[in-house]
Formats: C-alpha cells, structure tokens, sequence
C-alpha cells in the first residue's frame, strides 16, 4: 500500500483520501498566504486533522510540497511540447520561462525548494524539476538551432534564472510587477534578433 494511502486505525481508504485531500487543500492555501515553512501543526489544524495524520501522509516536508506543487510543475513541462511548434522558437522559450515563472511565484518559497532538489536526486522534488529541465533543453535547443538564441546559455542558466525571478517577486512589494521587468531584462539577454530585426540602441 503506498504511504500516501496509508489508512488511518479503525479507517477506510476513503477515510484516508478524504484527510488527504482536506491536507492539500490547507497545505496549498498555507503556502500561498505564509510559504513552504509555515507550520505543520497549523496545516493540521486548518484541514480538520491531527499532525499525526499530516506525517502519515508526508512524513517529510518535501514529500508535502511535492504533493501541492507537483500538478503546477508538470502542466508547464506538459506546455514545452506545445509550444514547440511555435513559428517563432524565441517567442516559444520566452512564453514557457514566463509561465514557469509565473507557477513557482504561486507558492512562496517554492524557489529555494528547487535550487535544494536540483542538487538532491532524491528529493520529492527532483523528478519535477528533471522534467522542467528536459523542456527548458527542448526549447533552448530549437532556439540556438534557430540562431534566435545566445550559443552559451544553458539550461541550469534558464531554471536558475527562472527561480531568481519568481524569488525576487516574492520579495517584492505587491503593487510591484518586478517578475515581468526581470523577465524583459533576462531575454533581452538571452535572445538574439530575428533576421532583418534590428535591437534597439542602449543608452
């Protein structure tokens, strides 16, 4: 029987899939509002269940945040391969760091669980984030094949500037949109004129 499974004494499994949902349900509001360390007990709390309950379904810490994040991470992998058909590829990588962006800033503190699971093979996280670099790779490459893309950019560069972004807007007053002038200053960095374009001059 798998952990998340695990049936509560004198439970059912519906009894179990029930407390498991009331726990992500609390847990996802937790971390929008206090981020990935607010406490477990509060968690418990707020879904109507003891911590005992909590630590049978996510005996660790990441194992919950994995749980809460993991839809999010794998719906924007899922988009490379859409966008990849895009006419343009530099348009195409730009959209999926945007979006990537805009899915690690939903929960705060996500951005230094991925730096942690990127250097942790066996972290919770690590299967998302070997994904995210699988698509980030796929479109980077079509970009340079494209010569719409600097040669020496890499894909650790993308996901790492990704999670720099999405923590800088977190930090940020909330009547700021720093995510989007980041991500304006990032490309123009990273990305080279269509044929025929022209950039604009620095001043």
């Amino acid at each position: 029987m798998d952990r998340a499974e695990s049936l509560p004494p004198g439970g059912t499994r519906a009894d179990a899939r029930r407390s498991r949902a009331r726990l992500l349900a609390a847990a996802r509001a937790a971390f929008a509002e206090g981020g990935v360390e607010v406490s477990f007990n509060e968690i418990a709390r707020s879904a109507g269940v003891g911590p005992a309950t909590l630590y049978r379904h996510f005996p660790r810490r990441e194992d919950l945040i994995a749980a809460v994040v993991g839809d999010s991470l794998a719906e924007v992998t899922t988009l490379a391969g859409v966008l990849g058909v895009e006419d343009d590829p530099a348009t195409a990588l730009q959209r999926w760091v945007a979006e990537l962006v805009s899915h690690i800033h939903r929960v705060r503190g996500l951005s230094d669980e991925i730096v942690r699971a990127l250097e942790a093979p066996d972290s919770a996280l690590a299967p998302y984030c070997a994904a995210a670099l699988t698509a980030a790779d796929s479109l980077l490459t079509r970009a340079k094949r494209a010569g719409r893309a600097r040669p020496d950019v890499t894909t650790d560069d993308i996901i790492e500037l990704a999670t720099a972004i999405a923590w800088a807007d977190n930090q940020s007053a909330p009547t700021r949109d720093t995510s989007e002038r980041l991500l304006d200053l990032l490309f123009h960095g990273i990305v080279r004129p269509a044929e025929g374009d022209h950039p604009s001059p620095r001043v």
